[in-house]
């Protein structure tokens, strides 16, 4: 299946289909895919890869970014840790994930959590 058809068929589908049809996390280039859409009147959804708080602010921080993201979003794969990262968690509160502040993505590891899970 070349890249033509892999962005034809998600085109086909929407048109065959009476619900929406969203690309999912398999695709790459999310930036620039969400640019497109966004040129094109194209609504789209920040989904996950389940990654870990540092992942998730950065997939955070580029759908406040994109005017395209306007489907909400998924972004829960901290809530799924035992342990905490960071040192300060990102905050959820009824049902957002709000937006860290502060220098790059908002977010500082913790140098405890990381020498924890540092393999030797």
């Amino acid at each position: 299946m070349g890249p033509a058809h892999v962005v034809a068929l998600p085109a086909q589908l929407a048109d065959a289909l009476p619900i929406p049809v969203m690309a999912d996390e398999s695709l790459r280039a999310t930036a620039a895919m969400a640019s497109i859409a966004a040129a094109a009147g194209i609504p789209c959804h920040g989904g996950t890869s389940i990654e870990s708080p540092v992942g998730t602010a950065a997939s955070l921080h580029l759908a406040c970014a994109s005017p395209a993201v306007t489907w909400g979003s998924e972004l829960f794969g901290p809530l799924l840790m035992r342990e905490e990262l960071l040192t300060t968690p990102l905050r959820y509160d009824g049902g957002d994930l709000h937006l860290p502040v502060g220098p790059g993505l908002g977010v500082e590891l913790d140098p405890a959590a990381v020498a924890a899970f540092t393999r030797r």
